[in-house]
């Protein structure tokens, strides 16, 4: 549907809103961009060859998207494109040919996760929509309407939220809200998992996850899939989104296949219409519609968090690959060479180019796989009692009596045909209206600013609306609970940040003023995750603190800046530093906190050293950087199933790992601290005036104590990962 056309009009009205949600689809390639069309969608979202958080799609080159959009607007269809990565500082000049190429084609938006691509949006191509990723882990009004100042358009809010919070948030949003109805979780907060990069350097931040959260662990004396949940379905939730204002019901599944596409977009398509045309889903249609939905093949379905609680099945950690749709139970094996030839009553027609697994008696099939070859052939077909058929067919491994034969996808027309024969249809289709890449002159190229010229710019504009930070000192500290906390304040030496969690809160409530007098330059780091309806609590600690007289505190969401607003007066101004989770990867992003009034900007861990020696700021601002630190490599709201809390999970690559639960959320830590305690001889930029020990994660107050001698830090004997530092981040 176009902005332009007249909105929807529902049966009830004032039940519903009156423009009905967008269906907005997934394209991996020609394929499934042809299928989404066919099937409903009112849009569709892809990746380019890079900046797409789904790097191993097989995704498109420009030539391709012009086609595309040309194609996609010739049928009333909108086409984002997602850039939804962090982008590296030696980037930049490639994202601003990227964004040239994007403006010229006239896609309809583009799809965010760097805040440092959202600053160049908003001050160089105005003409392309921003919409937030929910790799940006917005997830209340507060940050969504801080984004809106800034000239986005929409917000993908997080899967973890529940219907009453979605309810919350869009009651508040000056944005438009896009929500996920359909497809694959993360068992982690998108867009806060650093869990590959740290083991294997695949950063998912960078679209390169390797999904270590689906691999199985070891816990308790048991191996299983202990982190990776079922799929996404919240087509029961369906009309209460619709009343509670979505604009956008997103489906996940860049790298899944037509069909999938075929039968997702075509189910929740005719779900909205019902919903447009009767103002609800009736049983049958629920029925008919979640049935339907098997053929997508996907893992068992959950509706997540949407009715304000998570089921107990989200994880089940015997079960962590595709489910598929049962073909039949193997009745007899035989060895044919290299292979085993299975005899079975089937449940459905079988057909060259299916994909299909043996799944074992206790396990998923996902080492089981395999695809039916052209030329395959029934050797015995006949009506079999009870049903079916019988049929045999050749498994090229091991497999006995009793397993399941499951099919887990097909070749449709759209596979069958093939990318290329589509391809050259759009062609066809949109040919004259094809232009040379050069033919329209109106938009001319933009260029990144060099960094000088940036940094006199900023120097010489507005002031800081925070403040200016004072010299700073080498070292801070951040702990998470007050008594680990004495020690180092009585020492000195130290700065020390405390973690602003819910044990910490009551610890320190009524005790602000005397704290003030006692420690005047303690740091308060505040949480990254305030979700709808619980913020509160820290709008009310943040004002006692901030009227006692403390003024540095450590930020972990832009709309974290709100909380500030009028509460120092006259007074001297805060100080304010950007905290770990909310990411500085290139110039542009420490460019727009700057803006934005923080003095400190604290560095994504995940960065290698030639990215951090090659940034700057401007005078009065800093770059702080951990040098050590237990980190959370994913946040979660999903509960775990732990069967002994404090026991840890070890991979069979001997990867160890421990849960630590706080305030309704689990981290999961890596057991090996990060630490450049020993390669801080490589960092050659004097922009990094502070440097961070973040034991806010810390997994005993044993390591807690080697740091209580300023000078004599004892850590030889801890066995230690420098991430990314030396490799390389990609």
């Amino acid at each position: 549907m176009n902005d332009s056309e007249t909105p929807t009009e529902f049966p009830s009205p004032g039940s519903l809103p009156k423009k009905l949600p967008e269906l907005l689809a997934p394209v991996g390639n020609f394929e499934t961009f042809m299928a989404a069309i066919d099937a409903g969608a009112d849009a569709v979202y892809l990746g380019l060859k890079k900046f797409s958080a789904r790097a191993r799609a097989e995704n498109f080159t420009f030539s391709d998207l012009k086609l595309m959009t040309l194609y996609a607007h010739q049928h009333g269809v909108k086409l984002y494109v997602a850039l939804n990565t962090l982008i590296r500082n030696d980037e930049l000049d490639e994202i601003y040919r990227t964004l040239n190429e994007l403006s010229r084609i006239k896609v309809d938006a583009v799809i965010v996760q760097d805040l440092g691509l959202v600053n160049i949006l908003r001050r160089d191509f105005p003409e392309l929509s921003v919409h937030l990723s929910t790799q940006l882990a917005i997830h209340n009004a507060a940050g969504a309407n801080r984004l809106a100042s800034m000239g986005c358009k929409r917000v993908v809010l997080g899967r973890e939220l529940s219907l009453a919070e979605i309810e919350l948030v869009a009651q508040k949003s000056s944005l438009e809200l896009e929500l996920f109805v359909y497809g694959a979780l993360c068992v982690s907060v998108a867009g806060l998992c650093q869990f590959s990069s740290f083991f294997g350097g695949q950063s998912a931040n960078r679209g390169r996850c390797s999904q270590p959260c689906r691999r199985p662990y070891s816990h308790a004396g048991e191996e299983g899939n202990f982190f990776s949940p079922a799929d996404f379905n919240g087509l029961d939730f369906l009309p209460e989104l619709v009343r509670a204002g979505v604009a956008s019901c997103k489906i996940e599944g860049r790298m899944k296949g037509s069909q999938y596409v075929t039968v997702v977009v075509g189910v929740f398509r005719r779900a909205l219409d019902e919903i447009k045309n009767s103002g609800d889903l009736s049983p049958k249609s629920r029925k008919a519609f979640a049935d339907e939905l098997k053929e997508a093949y996907a893992r068992p379905a959950t509706s997540a968090n949407l009715s304000g609680h998570y089921p107990a099945t989200i994880i089940e950690p015997q079960r962590a690959a595709t489910i598929g749709v049962v073909v039949g139970k193997v009745r007899r094996v035989n060895r044919e060479g290299k292979q085993w030839r299975i005899l079975l009553r089937s449940s459905r027609e079988l057909a060259a180019g299916d994909r299909l697994k043996i799944i074992l008696k206790g396990k998923d099939g996902r080492d089981n796989s395999f695809t039916l070859k052209d030329g395959f052939k029934i050797e015995k077909k006949r009506a079999a009692k009870g049903g079916g058929l019988i049929v045999s067919l050749p498994v090229p491994f091991k497999c006995q009596v009793g397993d399941l034969l499951v099919k887990v996808g097909s070749r449709d027309k759209y596979g069958r045909r093939g990318g290329a024969w589509f391809r050259r249809q759009i062609e066809e289709s949109v040919g004259s209206q094809i232009q040379r890449p050069d033919a329209d002159g109106s938009r001319r190229a933009r260029h990144y600013p060099s960094v000088k010229r940036q940094l006199t710019k900023m120097s010489t504009g507005k002031k800081a609306v925070a403040g200016v930070a004072k010299e700073e000192s080498a070292w801070l500290i951040k702990l998470a609970d007050w008594s680990t906390a004495q020690p180092f304040l009585k020492r000195g030496g130290w700065r020390v940040a405390l973690d602003l969690n819910g044990q910490l809160t009551a610890a320190v409530a009524g005790r602000e003023r005397d704290l003030f007098r006692r420690f005047p330059e303690l740091e308060w780091s505040l949480p990254p995750l305030q979700y709808p309806g619980h913020e509160a609590p820290l709008a009310e600690m943040v004002k006692r603190l901030a009227q006692a007289g403390f003024r540095n505190f450590h930020l972990n969401g832009l709309g974290q800046l709100d909380l500030f607003s009028g509460l120092a007066g006259d007074a001297t101004p805060f100080r304010l530093a950007t905290g770990p989770f909310l990411h500085a990867a290139n110039q542009s992003a420490v460019d727009l906190y700057t803006e934005q009034g923080f003095s400190l900007i604290h560095l994504t861990p995940e960065l290698d050293d030639v990215t951090i020696n090659s940034l700057s700021v401007a005078p009065g601002t800093a770059l702080g950087l951990t040098v050590f630190s237990f980190l959370p490599l994913l946040l979660t709201r999903v509960p775990l199933p732990l069967k002994r809390r404090n026991e840890s999970f070890i991979s069979r690559r001997q990867e160890e790992l421990t849960v630590i639960k706080r305030d309704g959320l689990s981290a999961l830590v890596s057991v090996t601290p990060f630490s450049l305690l020993n390669s801080l001889e490589r960092l050659h930029n004097p922009a990094i005036s502070l440097k961070i020990v973040d034991l806010t994660w810390a997994l005993n107050s044993s390591v807690t104590h080697r740091f209580l001698n300023f000078r004599r830090m004892r850590l030889d004997d801890l066995a230690v990962s420098v991430y990314n530092f030396r490799e390389g981040w990609y």
